[in-house]
């Protein structure tokens, strides 16, 4: 009787070290799982945003084929870039004469017209 006795405990340690091996296991790929769930909704939640914004683009880029394509816009490309003329029209293109050079009339820069704080102080101090 006492040898039957002294087995079952040691029966059910080992068994009971299968089983903390075994949850060890399962909550080890439990965790794997939910690690790759957030990854995924991540990449769900980024996908969703890189859509959007290409569905954006993709409809300025149709408004733009629109208008490029209106009869408006092809008659003021073709007066103005083709030099096409319609019916009844004269093409008339300025030419400058033989030996002078263009001289296109300049035109302002727009700049800062305050003077820099190192100006300021040098005339204050010198007076200049």
């Amino acid at each position: 009787m006492e040898d039957q006795s002294r087995t079952k405990p040691r029966l059910s340690g080992i068994l009971v070290l299968f089983l903390l091996f075994g949850a060890i296991l399962v909550l080890g790929d439990l965790t794997r799982r939910m690690g790759e769930a957030r990854r995924s909704e991540q990449d769900l939640v980024s996908l969703q945003t890189e859509v959007a914004e290409l569905e954006e683009e993709n409809t300025i880029l149709a408004t733009q084929v629109v208008e490029a394509t209106s009869e408006a816009s092809i008659r003021a490309w073709a007066h103005g870039d083709a030099h096409m003329v319609q019916p009844g029209e004269r093409l008339v293109v300025p030419v400058v004469p033989d030996g002078e050079e263009f001289q296109p009339t300049p035109t302002p820069a727009a700049g800062d017209s305050r003077p820099s704080n190192l100006d300021v102080w040098l005339a204050l101090l010198f007076g200049g």
